[in-house]
């Protein structure tokens, strides 16, 4: 089974200057396959797309956010089949002309796979999902950060079942 996992970290302060590319560390390949050794643990053959991590700052300016969210898709698309996808994703994602930054990351994501291809999202303890991040095939779990024991016992089992379940490959 095929997981691809990718990671969009920023929590947005209101009021804080707008956030741009130089504030985020960009994890990629191997780097995405070191932190997450609950998968291969759980039989999975991990794809590692990017993680993007930063701290709380103000909204992200929309070209920062727009590279990030490409990079991300293009190599989802590159890698694909895949059997599942999992984001790590902060609670409070706001892009300067975007209030909820995590809908449009989802709806990129989507935009890429079948209809009801499984999409794990693992947000921070006590999050806020709004109705635009409730898409067909999409379970959500807590905790955004790379966790491996709160995956492991969290949203990894779940997006597994689904995609067993679902057995679909894009």
């Amino acid at each position: 089974m095929r997981i691809a996992i990718g990671s969009l970290i920023h929590e947005t302060q209101p009021g804080a200057p707008l956030t741009m590319m130089e504030a985020f560390t960009l994890h990629r390949e191997q780097a995405v396959l070191d932190a997450l050794p609950a998968f291969a643990q759980a039989g999975a053959d991990i794809v590692p797309l990017i993680a993007a991590v930063s701290g709380a700052g103000g909204p992200l300016m929309r070209e920062t956010f727009h590279v990030l969210a490409v990079e991300l898709v293009h190599r989802l698309a590159a890698r694909r089949p895949v059997d599942g996808v999992l984001l790590a994703l902060s609670g409070g994602l706001a892009i300067e002309d975007e209030t909820d930054g995590n809908a449009e990351l989802l709806e990129r994501v989507r935009n890429v796979l079948p209809p009801g291809l499984p999409i794990g999202v693992s947000l921070e303890s006590g999050s806020l999902v709004t109705e635009r991040m409730r898409q067909p095939g999409v379970v959500f779990g807590s905790a955004a950060t790379w966790s491996t024991e709160r995956w492991r016992r969290s949203i990894i089992p779940r997006l597994i079942r689904r995609a067993t379940m679902v057995g679909c490959r894009t």
